[in-house]
């Protein structure tokens, strides 16, 4: 018999368990099997055989059919039940037919007449072995393809830890991915749980598979790891009897590490162990490949359509600024000499009290609308302020001030925490007074008639930034309206009551201070404005 049709041609011997209630038969199978490179067990009845299948994983089962107790169709029955992948071969002196259609029936891998021929018993035994081998590759193959069934990272990992567990049936399955550092990181695990069976597989990862190398080779650890010299130092979990450690790579980019495990019950990894990783493990790196692209690809596309929303964003606001220049224009001369005509009634002593009062309107509704008119060139021309360093804080209060009236007629009461020493931002110091005058009016306004309204306005220095909130528990703003008060012309005011153009003129300020804005809120129960401005750093130089 060549070496390839030995019992060990895998790199470990085939398991095999011989059931025969006559000794001669089950001395002489085991004799010849040895020697030709099986690991043989023997069980004189269908009850010990059990036992044996139970306590030892075997790939094939010779069985006679006549036996006391539990006869070989019983014995095959409970062995296609309690164990599907192992092979059976039947063997009788007294079969029939109907025995061997039976047998075939129940499963059984094939019959064979005693006497035995042995090269005819060594021919099956070994064409049985190739079929159990190409079931598993078929497992693999089937566990592969439903690895492919899923695209997104955090759903398939743990998903292929259990298939890695399954179709290499190991008692723990660990996959490690690197990260863009170069680092080694646990990502899933199956089996097996807990921060030491993690620093475990880690330590294996790292030392056995040559993390930086595309071209490390897989690794089969026997026995326990103190033997090994390459693990020395490595804290391994008491209970392993056998390791297998698969780098993870694709087109020549190491990818991660695959580590699964077996506990102590004498069954070793094989080299056919190694080549169902082979596949499996070639299937499993496409799929975590392309679940990556698939993550880089949705990131891309994210950033594409925010590019595209701030390019929409940018050619309206432009349309509207030309829009807004032109009405601008067209209101502003109308607008002055209707107010020049109210003052000089006004300055007329002929006019009747009633007269006086609609005059004093007209002219009161024309300087609302000389306002406008004044934000909406603002708006027009966006352009940038005189930027110097200046303090936040007493700008701030520049704004309250400017409000108090305003805020005590409304009955709101103003809070502040604002934190000692800030270091100054570059801003237009008017412009910078404008946004917190428009702020704190638009809380003003959305606490309109509330009782116990409260506006909070907090100051603190937060990684090189200076950040100013302003709080108010108002009716809050809806998660509709939340993404878009920032809009040019867009309002929740009452008719009368607002332009929607504060909010936008604000944004484009701290825009041009290399800041942003943005709003929280929790509708019924108030909502902030948060102000972020780059802190002022100072050129050694001394200039800006």
């Amino acid at each position: 018999m060549s070496e390839e049709g030995m019992g060990n041609r895998n790199g470990a011997p085939a398991k095999l368990l011989v059931v025969d209630d006559e000794q001669g038969i089950r001395d002489m199978l085991s004799y010849e099997l040895g020697l030709r490179g099986y690991q043989v067990a023997t069980a004189d009845n269908g009850a010990d055989a059990l036992e044996e299948i139970k306590k030892d994983k075997f790939r094939l089962v010779i069985s006679d059919v006549k036996m006391a107790g539990m006869d070989g169709l019983q014995l095959l029955e409970a062995v296609k039940k309690s164990a599907p992948d192992v092979e059976v071969i039947m063997s009788t002196g007294y079969g029939t037919i109907e025995m061997a259609v039976s047998a075939m029936k129940k499963g059984a891998y094939d019959f064979i007449q005693k006497p035995f021929d042995l090269e005819e018993l060594l021919a099956l035994i070994e064409k049985a072995l190739e079929k159990n081998e190409l079931r598993s590759m078929l497992g693999v193959y089937e566990a592969s393809k439903a690895v492919m069934s899923s695209i997104k990272l955090h759903e398939l990992l743990p998903l292929l830890a259990k298939l890695s567990a399954r179709v290499l049936k190991a008692d723990g399955a660990c996959i490690m991915l690197l990260s863009p550092e170069g680092k080694l990181g646990v990502a899933a695990v199956h089996g097996r749980d807990g921060e030491e069976y993690r620093a475990y597989a880690l330590a294996l990862g790292e030392r056995a598979a040559g993390k930086a190398s595309p071209g490390a080779e897989p690794v089969l650890i026997n026995g326990p790891l103190e033997d090994v010299a390459e693990f020395a130092g490595i804290t391994g979990l008491r209970d392993v009897s056998s390791s297998m450690v698969y780098p993870l790579a694709m087109g020549g980019k190491v990818l991660g590490v695959l580590t699964v495990d077996r506990a102590g019950r004498g069954d070793l990894f094989t080299a056919s162990d190694l080549r169902y990783a082979a596949v499996f493990c070639s299937h499993l790196s496409l799929a975590i490949n392309n679940a990556a692209l698939f993550r880089e690809l949705e990131k891309r596309l994210e950033e594409i359509q925010r590019m595209q929303s701030r390019l929409i964003h940018s050619e309206k606001m432009a349309a509207i600024g030309q829009l807004a220049a032109g009405i601008a224009h067209e209101i502003n001369n109308p607008l002055a000499g209707i107010m020049g005509f109210a003052e000089m009634l006004l300055k007329d002593g002929g006019l009747a009290a009633q007269q006086r009062e609609d005059v004093e309107t007209i002219y009161q509704q024309s300087m609302r609308c000389g306002n406008i008119v004044r934000n909406l060139l603002l708006f027009s021309r966006r352009k940038n302020g005189k930027e110097t360093a200046v303090n936040v804080l007493p700008v701030l209060d520049a704004a309250l001030q400017l409000s108090a009236f305003e805020l005590e007629g409304a009955g709101i009461k103003v809070s502040k925490a604002f934190q000692e020493n800030l270091p100054a931002v570059m801003c237009d110091p008017a412009q910078l007074e404008q946004v917190f005058l428009n702020l704190i009016m638009n809380a003003r306004q959305a606490m309109d008639g509330k009782t116990g309204a409260e506006l909070k306005l907090l100051a603190s220095s937060c990684g090189g930034d200076i950040v100013l909130r302003f709080e108010d528990n108002g009716r809050g703003i809806s998660p509709e309206s939340i993404g878009k008060v920032f809009d040019p012309f867009f309002t929740t005011s009452t008719e009368g009551k607002g332009t929607g153009l504060g909010l936008s003129i604000s944004s484009g300020i701290i825009q041009q201070c290399e800041g942003t804005i943005s709003a929280e809120s929790r509708p019924g129960e108030g909502a902030a404005f948060i102000v972020t401005l780059p802190a002022f750093k100072e050129k050694g130089d001394g200039t800006i």
